[in-house]
């Protein structure tokens, strides 16, 4: 391990950023928390010429190549700097001007980031001396991320401004301690790739009514837009507190005695509790306990909102007064993780459910011994009887359960700004003329994507969404001629398919059945092909129906006919000779 401590100015710092040089792991790092008057502080001591605190790259040339660096401390400091350059804040109303940097210039021109042009800027001379600032920055080559996770931890393991969970997570990369931070992203839609350039962190930031323009506004998770956790806790990682909790009571088949000296013991690997969760996981399996707390999310947001859009909709019917109610809604989850996941029902009956629910909170023990075994144990049962006559028998539809895949069509719709490449939103199958015809070179444009699709990545799936409008003119277009209201996620528009299997005068069930015939007449090579028809689901949207289409991973190239098609961002394109033969070997890694 070789540590080189050197100065770097701020000019080569967002050059190093704006190449996508700089890294962020999100198996050990934060999302983006600072406030505004954070990064203005920030800014006022690099003016004064004040020295600030150090910042920590590592560089792992056989994983990135070289260049490259993970930021182990200082992304907060990174991301300050760099947005107080391109303009996403002032400080003390006035603006870095772009006229002084001549490449973040010639980037704000090249439309590389949001814009706005202002009047009243720092002068010429305070400018350079922002680019001119010397940071005090140490890079280490790092063979093992290990390596980088332990430093991490040993960073912030005690750092004052970490909540409970952020000083349980850091450093520690332990199975359980994944799961719970991968649920925790899919239920707040910043689920992503492990690592993600530092550009790319405010799409996946959590912002209070998008003060920084992040990507996820905190009030639009179900955290706080039902009144389970406040703003302050989300950004805290009480989230995953939560979560911590909810799978370590399933894994252990009983409801956790739940303490902060409890869950400090789960990320403990000296501790006994320590290996008997892991133990647990290990039996239970990381991708079931994944795939089934959020389907039940996904099933209880989905009721929630079938009874009322309304915000605080449930602490009001649980316990009306907006106090927040994580322990309510404990109790809440895990009487529905029994219905949904162990009995296999599912809700019939969204308005009887809320008003069973209705303060329930009143009715439950929470005082000292809720915490116990047995208190919970209670609790979920009274709560189960409450509501289990609401509940029926999955109806297992050949077009897949469309509550319980909401909450991931929601973070792919999030993810495909990023993953541009994995993911492809269509409007529908009709043009958007006046007499709507039905478009064929469309239908053969589909086939090729999902060919593009399987050949841009073997090692992950892809998507595609009919019934997403990928840009906001065709939702207008679509809004006046099928009179709809289009609703937008993350830049993405649902106008559903309902409408085009009207005005084709088919059912929903013809119109699906259009799609499945074109893919399945197709030249489309095999496995991919059987695969992709196994793999189509309808996803009910408060009233739009979307089909998706899973592309599955494969191990060979594929084909139509005698083309193969790869995926440059957001476009298909046909491959031949070089760039073909590069695509097939990374089918042989």
């Amino acid at each position: 391990m070789s540590i080189v401590p050197r100065g770097m100015s701020i000019t080569e710092a967002y050059r190093l950023y704006r190449d996508g040089n700089l890294l962020v792991n999100r198996k050990y790092q934060r999302k983006l928390i600072w406030s505004v008057p954070e990064k203005e502080k920030l800014i006022g001591s690099i003016l004064k010429g004040y020295p600030i605190p150090l910042i920590l790259l590592a560089e792992r040339p056989q994983v990135h190549g070289s260049g490259k660096y993970e930021i182990i401390d200082g992304m907060q400091r990174l991301n300050a700097i760099c947005d107080f350059i391109e303009n996403g804040f002032s400080f003390q109303g006035k603006y870095f001007d772009l006229n002084e940097f001549s490449y973040a210039k010639q980037l704000a021109d090249e439309k590389k980031f949001q814009f706005t042009e202002n009047s009243d800027n720092l002068s010429r001379k305070e400018c350079s001396k922002i680019l001119d600032y010397q940071l005090a920055v140490t890079i280490y080559t790092a063979m093992n991320e290990s390596d980088i996770t332990e430093v991490f931890g040993r960073i912030n393991s005690g750092g004052k401004q970490l909540s409970n969970q952020e000083r349980r997570q850091a450093g520690v990369t332990a199975p359980f301690a994944e799961v719970v931070r991968t649920i925790a992203m899919k239920l707040r839609g910043d689920d992503t790739p492990k690592t993600l350039r530092l550009f790319e962190m405010p799409q996946i930031s959590i912002d209070s009514k998008k003060t920084q323009n992040y990507g996820i506004k905190a009030e639009d998770t179900l955290w706080c837009k039902q009144g389970i956790l406040r703003i302050n806790q989300l950004r805290d990682s009480e989230d995953e507190d939560m979560i911590a909790d909810i799978a370590a009571s399933i894994l252990l088949s009983e409801p956790l005695a739940k303490s902060s000296n409890l869950l400090d013991k789960l990320y403990d690997d000296n501790s006994e509790d320590f290996k008997r969760i892991e133990k647990s996981l290990a039996t239970y399996g990381a991708d079931r306990i994944e795939e089934n707390i959020v389907k039940t999310f996904s099933v209880l947001s989905e009721t929630i909102e079938s009874y009322s859009l309304e915000n605080k909709c449930l602490v009001n019917i649980v316990n009306p007064g907006y106090n927040p109610i994580p322990q309510a809604f404990y109790t809440i989850f895990m009487a529905f993780f029994d219905l949904v996941i162990e009995s296999e029902l599912l809700p019939a009956d969204p308005q009887g459910i809320m008003q069973a629910l209705k303060n329930l909170q009143k009715k439950l023990d929470i005082s000292r011994g809720y915490k116990t075994i047995k208190g919970r144990k209670t609790n979920i049962n009274q709560t189960k009887g409450l509501i289990q006559e609401f509940f029926v028998k999955k109806d297992t539809s050949s077009l897949g359960q469309g509550a319980e895949l909401i909450q991931e069509f929601k973070n792919s719709l999030l993810r495909s700004r990023i993953e541009t490449t994995k993911y492809e939103c269509k409007q529908g199958l009709l043009d958007l003329s006046q007499n709507r015809k039905l478009n064929n070179d469309l239908l053969q444009k589909l086939v090729n994507t999902i060919c593009g699709i399987a050949n841009s990545n073997p090692e992950t799936d892809g998507y595609i969404f009919l019934g997403v409008a990928d840009k906001k003119p065709d939702a207008v277009r679509i809004k006046s001629l099928d009179k709809i209201n289009p609703m937008e996620i993350n830049g993405r528009y649902i106008v559903g398919i309902d409408r085009e299997a009207i005005s084709l005068g088919k059912k929903l069930e013809d119109y699906v059945e259009l799609l499945i015939k074109t893919i399945r007449q197709s030249d489309l090579t095999e496995p991919l092909k059987t695969q992709v028809l196994a793999k189509i689901d309808t996803i009910n949207y408060k009233g739009h129906s979307v089909i998706r289409i899973n592309v599955p991973s494969q191990k060979d190239v594929s084909f139509v006919g005698e083309k193969a098609f790869t995926r440059e961002n957001s476009s298909t394109i046909e491959v031949t000779g070089p760039r073909l033969v590069a695509i097939s070997q990374l089918f042989q890694k």
